[in-house]
């Protein structure tokens, strides 16, 4: 048996979703544009997909991509040197996942923004909460309707994800905080 992108096992997975979704491999196929062949050989774990193919599988499926890029079973620790980093296409960043449970109801992750940097919110369907705890220097986040707040270390925000505009790294330094919320379903 193969493994998927970069020796991850994703077929059991994608299968799943597919089947709760109530789809077919030939509606899979058209929402991708990959055939149900080549779909069908990934969900049995006898290719190895791209990113940018698995990409456009967990869109047709619905599931934000970090779901399936879990890289440890049923180990709870993530060594602070063993962080997988995740990109979140739709919002154009990568974040280093703090869990190696993809599946679970939160999804902890810790980013760095450089002095000036500014992250505008990409609006998604369901609304889902997020927390954030600034680690070092300070990010402004700005909330729907007009509210800013400018947090420093130790400080932390609480808020629902669809309210959110922008966070931005407000000073000289670089910004690191570390983020908990309920993973979208894309």
């Amino acid at each position: 048996m193969l493994l998927g992108v970069s020796g991850i096992e994703v077929g059991r997975a994608l299968r799943s979703r597919r089947n709760e979704l109530g789809l077919t491999l030939r509606q899979v196929s058209e929402r991708t544009g990959l055939t149900s062949g080549f779909l069908s050989q990934v969900e049995n774990d006898l290719v190895s997909p791209s990113l940018k193919s698995l990409g456009r599988i967990a869109e047709a499926l619905r599931i934000p991509l970090f779901h399936l890029l879990n890289t440890r079973g049923g180990d709870p620790v993530v060594r602070a040197d063993e962080r997988p980093t995740v990109p979140f296409p739709k919002m154009g960043v990568d974040v280093e996942l703090l869990t190696p449970f993809r599946d679970w109801q939160l999804l902890p992750f810790q980013r760095v923004f450089e002095p000036g940097e500014e992250f505008t919110a990409v609006r998604l369907e369901r609304a889902r909460e997020e927390w954030i705890l600034i680690q070092s220097g300070t990010l402004e986040v700005t909330l729907h309707p007009d509210e800013h707040y400018v947090l420093g270390h130790g400080d932390t925000i609480h808020f629902e994800s669809s309210r959110l505009v922008s966070i931005k790294n407000t000073g000289s330094e670089p910004a690191k905080y570390v983020c908990m919320m309920t993973p979208p379903a894309i």
